[in-house]
């Protein structure tokens, strides 16, 4: 009889342990989902707004002998971006900034921005194409008399419309901050006026 109970206690204590291990491991499981979940959600969110604060290198399609906007191979400058993502993924953008050229040149424009965030990082690669418009460059013109071309003249101060499209990564080293470098491509009306930027900066995300 005792050893009949002895047995039946022992067979008791081993189906509780038996039961009990994957509901602890199956518990365990979906906490650690759930911290990947919210740590991805962390560093980029839906309803997201971003400022961003760059510096920028431009660079033209053609040496400024034959350019008729920047008048120059290239231009230093700097600018500021406002972003809202309405989805993680998915959002706008309002950009400005001036460039050193022959003259000052100042730009503003609005895009469509589309970003991946990987899953569980700080990285996310980014797409982005838009387009407003552009002012105080040059507008340099042909002379050309009875087939002859007499040189050239150059007004400033000329807005023309502009389009742009790229892409770049940020990388967020906090849920708040993050570094931002990307490339865009600019089209402005006329011929020989396209140009190519690059940018690089600081991201603010609240």
């Amino acid at each position: 009889m005792n050893r009949f109970l002895g047995s039946l206690c022992l067979l008791v204590v081993l189906s509780s342990t038996l039961l009990a291990g994957p509901a602890e491991v199956s518990s365990s499981g979906k906490e650690v989902q759930q911290r990947a979940i919210q740590q991805t959600e962390t560093w980029y969110r839906d309803r997201e707004w971003n400022v961003d604060l760059f510096g920028a290198y431009a660079f033209t399609d053609n040496s400024y002998r034959f350019d008729r906007y920047l008048d120059a191979d290239h231009a230093w400058g700097g600018g500021l971006d406002v972003n809202y993502f309405f989805m993680r993924y998915l959002g706008v953008g309002l950009e400005g900034y001036a460039l050193a050229a022959e003259n000052t040149i100042g730009q503003a424009s609005g895009n469509l921005i589309f970003r991946y965030p990987f899953p569980d990082s700080r990285f996310a690669p980014y797409t982005f194409a838009g387009g407003g418009v552009i002012f105080n460059g040059s507008k340099t013109e042909d002379l050309v008399e009875r087939g002859r071309n007499l040189g050239t003249i150059t007004n400033n101060s000329n807005a023309k419309g502009i389009g742009q499209f790229g892409g770049g990564i940020e990388v967020r080293v906090t849920p708040h901050i993050g570094i931002m470098n990307d490339f865009s491509w600019n089209v402005i009306n006329g011929s020989n006026n396209n140009f190519g930027m690059v940018r690089t900066g600081i991201r603010f995300a609240f």
